[in-house]
């Protein structure tokens, strides 16, 4: 569209005449009067700009603040979801963890109620075990009341043969295990006073002045060689032989590592080197190195004793042919020798040992039999 190159110089001056612009004079304002209309909506229009641009920039900020704080709140709730799925996974992790140490103790209980079954069924059998023990006990209890009435009748006392106390307690006297308290007490009835003789001592042996002590010491004396006396194997007999009867005896041989005790007869060799068995006249039984013990029979027989004997006693029945040994602590049975035919007199025999390198310097001690 052509313009009017008057009415476009009339506008802009007019623009310039709006408030806000530079003011011309007032004859100027008077020959514009004719174009004051047209100018005066060229000024509204304008304030009707600003304004709208205004409003468009307010508008533009607070959208861009709305833009920033839903960004910021966006990003706030991405961390926090963040965080909570962190947390999320912590607690399934501690979850997993609970379940597993869960499904531990749950293990674990299964192995404590089969461990406690096995404990109920380990009672179980120790009840009965108990039971069969309390039993025989009550059975032993009757046994030996029915010793006791035996050993206490008259008719013991006075008929002493093999089919009253003699038969009946010598068949208990060599029974294994605890000897029952009135065999016991019968055994220890026939007991005799041992001395040992001095004739008889190996010369390195030393004997007490009360002949109830042997130790070897650390010198051979000089005294008198005689038939009777040991040598050079370090063993003494006792002074009185016995040759019909039963006789007891008992001795202490305490902590010491090795030792021989028993019987021998009156005519065994005395002289050079000996072995001990029934057959050369010996029914002995031995220590060695602390915890070997034997019966010397032919062969000799180990003796898996539960408890170390410190007192032994030696229990002899001449008509039956009977050598038996006892822990006299625990009453027990070590070892009998039976069914011999003694024909001459038998001796108690000793024999300290050697020294072993002093370990075994204790001596031998022959007991007052209460």
């Amino acid at each position: 569209m052509a313009t009017d190159p008057e009415n476009d110089e009339i506008q802009l001056k007019a623009l310039k005449d709006c408030p806000g612009n530079d003011t011309t004079s007032g004859q100027e304002e008077t020959a514009m009067k004719p174009a004051s209309v047209t100018v005066r909506r060229g000024c509204l229009s304008k304030k009707k700009l600003k304004f709208i641009y205004a409003w468009i920039i307010i508008i533009s900020v607070i959208t861009l603040i709305a833009l920033i704080t839903t960004l910021c709140l966006y990003l706030l709730l991405q961390k926090q979801l963040g965080e909570k799925e962190q947390e999320n996974s912590q607690l399934q992790k501690q979850l997993g963890e609970k379940e597993q140490e869960n499904s531990q103790l749950q293990k674990q209980l299964g192995e404590k109620e089969q461990e406690n079954s096995q404990l109920q069924k380990q009672l179980g059998e120790k009840e009965q075990v108990n039971s069969q023990l309390q039993k025989q006990l009550s059975e032993k209890e009757l046994e030996n009341s029915q010793l006791q009435t035996k050993y206490n009748s008259e008719i013991c006392f006075s008929r002493d043969t093999n089919k009253t106390v003699r038969g009946v307690f010598g068949e208990q006297s060599w029974r294994d295990g605890v000897v029952m308290k009135p065999v016991w007490a019968w055994i220890r009835e026939a007991a005799v006073d041992v001395t040992l003789d001095p004739d008889t001592a190996q010369p390195s042996l030393i004997l007490s002045e009360d002949g109830k002590r042997v130790r070897l010491g650390d010198t051979r004396q000089n005294l008198p060689d005689n038939p009777k006396r040991f040598d050079p194997v370090v063993s003494v007999l006792g002074k009185e032989g016995f040759s019909s009867g039963r006789f007891y005896y008992e001795v202490q041989v305490g902590e010491k590592t090795d030792w021989d005790v028993g019987m021998a007869k009156e005519s065994i060799n005395r002289k050079g080197s000996i072995k001990l068995n029934p057959g050369n006249g010996y029914w002995t039984v031995w220590l060695r190195n602390g915890t070997e013990y034997r019966a010397l029979a032919d062969p000799s027989v180990l003796l898996p004793l539960r408890e170390k004997p410190r007192t032994l006693g030696v229990y002899v029945d001449y008509e039956r042919g009977q050598v038996s040994f006892y822990n006299v602590e625990t009453r027990s049975h070590v070892y009998s020798f039976s069914g011999y035919n003694f024909t001459e007199k038998l001796y108690p025999f000793f024999s300290p040992h050697l020294l072993n390198n002093g370990k075994n310097s204790a001596p031998l001690i022959i007991s007052f039999v209460k």
